[in-house]
């Protein structure tokens, strides 16, 4: 290495990109190129800027799989648009609702629910109590939108290993297990049984430890024990990290009351009737023109209409409200969309989804959006692409 001369760092300074990315840049001068490569400030830079671009990368990268997410995620809420909505088409939603990644600012199909059934509301409050993270919420949003379905393991195979789970010794289980004992009811109700005893017993004897701050122990620390669905114990590369807090729990009738709490909570979401609210979401092409006018609706300036049928009255609906087998479309991506002629409720159902994307990706979480930064929006839209959704298909 050299010392650093001031007048070639400075015409350095420039190059400094160029110089870790040569092969899309026009070519460096000799010079430049030996002066960098025997500088150690220049080094210095170098390695600096390589540092702030790898993370500035990696970041760009985190980013666009959020934004492709909260795009399937939106995709998902519409293909439910002029079919009737109800708690357990919403229940698999709610979740994802939550994430901050996921934040949907417009009224959708599912959210327009939301705003018309206090049951699906208080459960959706509920949940963001417990204040679950990303692989969370993700987990619980799958394991809400599963069905009863035969699987690999029987309930006397998954029954032996209730006492691995109350113990939190996982890894005494696998991935098929955990995910039976959370589906299945009756093993469901047998492992909750068996955790209760455990803590009645420890509640008798009085044992209790002191030396852990149980009072800081949160839904979201509970949870993976509690509800572990999608967790995959061979491949838990976490699990060394909770030796600390399992040890302390499995004996920690506190602990273990959070967890029993925690069970109760999130099934009594997952069982729970439906209310007798039904929503269907419309696009109405009217709504352009009453956009400036005054009105209290709570989607004033959207290009929609939201009919709410109660079960209990007698309503016939023009068309039978489609099906839509969200189980299958939450687990696995869209793979193929048909192609259909551009109608004009197709049309207005796409404006509506460039809509959200749109407020999706660019606009900040705290800042207002009025109908005129809307028409902007759609303004500088050259491309639009229609996809049609075919439910149970």
């Amino acid at each position: 290495m050299i010392a650093h001369n001031d007048l070639l760092c400075r015409q350095a300074k420039s190059y400094y990109y160029d110089f870790l990315y040569s092969e899309s840049c026009e070519p460096i001068p000799e010079y430049i190129t030996t002066h960098i490569e025997n500088c150690q400030r220049c080094q210095k830079q170098v390695n600096q800027l390589k540092e702030v671009l790898t993370q500035a990368n990696a970041f760009e990268s985190q980013q666009k799989q959020y934004d492709s997410a909260a795009i399937e995620m939106l995709k998902l809420h519409f293909a439910y648009m002029g079919g009737e909505v109800t708690c357990n088409v919403v229940k698999p939603f709610l979740p994802g609702l939550l994430d901050p990644a996921l934040e949907i600012r417009i009224p959708t199909p599912i959210t327009t629910h939301l705003d018309n059934c206090r049951q699906c509301s208080e459960d959706l409050e509920t949940i963001r109590g417990l204040n679950l993270n990303h692989k969370q919420l993700r987990r619980l949003s799958q394991l809400f939108a599963e069905k009863p379905v035969e699987d690999s393991i029987n309930c006397s195979q998954a029954q032996v290993a209730i006492l691995a789970v109350v113990t939190m010794a996982f890894r005494k289980t696998n991935a098929e297990i955990l995910k039976h004992l959370c589906v299945c009811h009756d093993c469901r109700k047998l492992l909750y049984q068996y955790r209760e005893t455990v803590h009645e017993e420890l509640l008798h004897n009085k044992m209790t430890r002191k030396e852990f701050p149980c009072e800081k122990v949160s839904a979201a620390d509970v949870f993976d024990y509690a509800v572990p669905y999608g967790i995959d114990p061979a491949n838990d590369q976490y699990a060394k990290f909770r030796k600390s807090f399992t040890s302390h729990a499995v004996t920690c009738p506190n602990c273990l009351a959070k967890m029993q709490q925690l069970h109760n909570t999130v099934y009594a979401i997952s069982e729970r009737a439906e209310s007798e609210v039904v929503t269907i979401y419309h696009i109405d092409e009217s709504a352009k023109a009453k956009v400036f006018a005054e009105s209290d609706s709570l989607y004033a300036g959207f290009p929609i209409k939201v009919d709410v049928i109660n079960r209990e009255d007698e309503i016939i609906t023009k068309q039978p409200a489609s099906t839509f087998d969200f189980t299958t479309r939450l687990k696995r991506k869209v793979s193929a969309m048909n192609l259909k002629p551009l109608l004009k409720t197709a049309v207005a159902a796409a404006a509506v989804i460039l809509i959200g994307v749109a407020l999706l990706l660019n606009t900040p979480t705290a800042g207002a959006v009025t109908i005129d930064k809307i028409y902007k929006a759609i303004e500088k839209v050259k491309n639009v692409y229609i996809a049609s959704f075919a439910p149970n298909k």
